[in-house]
């Protein structure tokens, strides 16, 4: 079989028989979305996501027209990421609240309290338990994923949450957030020079006294 240019198809409605599939899995309610993929043998399956047809159905080609991330609508925000290849879908992310493409290269996923990277399917870095209330403000400047950490304030100061700066280097991976921050230079050298000028004063002052 040749490449299939679209190797998927969403369904009305799951099928009734297996009709030369090789599995139909998943959720097959009314309140499911049933699509079909193709590998490229020609065999088909079917899986069934969580989600309601008439809303919103998003799917990205990850790579290779083979791996694909499946966003629907649905109690959970569970995205799902499919290898045409392999019957059911190779990893679910739960509570998912945000998507951010970069470069095309990475694909971000904010949850409520952590952060998927996606550079290859089979391959997902997690940062998580940042905060326990949402990670919001998200944007991308110059390579660096730059948001707040929410967490609830129980106190009486008047703001209801705790809100921390966090950055996340797309390049290196390498998150800092709060005091981490903060780039105060210590001038050594403008220091060492007071320093030496205090010092030569204070016996200056001890001679004259004498």
């Amino acid at each position: 079989m040749t490449e299939n240019k679209n190797p998927y198809k969403i369904l009305k409605f799951p099928p009734a028989y297996m009709d030369g599939y090789l599995a139909i899995n998943g959720c097959l309610s009314e309140y499911c979305i049933p699509i079909e993929f193709t590998k490229n043998n020609g065999e088909k399956w079917v899986y069934g996501f969580h989600g309601e047809i008439e809303k919103e159905i998003k799917i990205i080609d990850l790579k290779d027209n083979r791996y694909f991330l499946i966003s629907t609508i649905n109690e959970l925000n569970t995205n799902y990421i499919v290898d045409i290849e392999t019957i059911n879908p190779i990893n679910e992310i739960d509570y998912v609240t945000e998507k951010l493409e970069f470069n095309n290269e990475l694909i971000l996923i904010l949850s409520s309290n952590s952060i998927a990277i996606i550079k290859e399917p089979n391959e997902i870095k997690y940062i998580e338990n940042l905060c326990w209330d949402g990670i919001r403000n998200n944007r991308i400047e110059n390579g660096v994923l730059k948001g707040q950490l929410y967490d609830w304030n129980n106190s009486d100061s008047g703001e209801e949450y705790d809100k921390t700066n966090y950055e996340l280097n797309l390049k290196t991976l390498i998150l800092r957030k709060g005091k981490e921050l903060e780039h105060k230079k210590v001038p050594i050298k403008k220091m060492e020079v007071e320093k030496a000028k205090a010092e030569k004063q204070k016996w200056w002052k001890i001679w004259k006294t004498e």
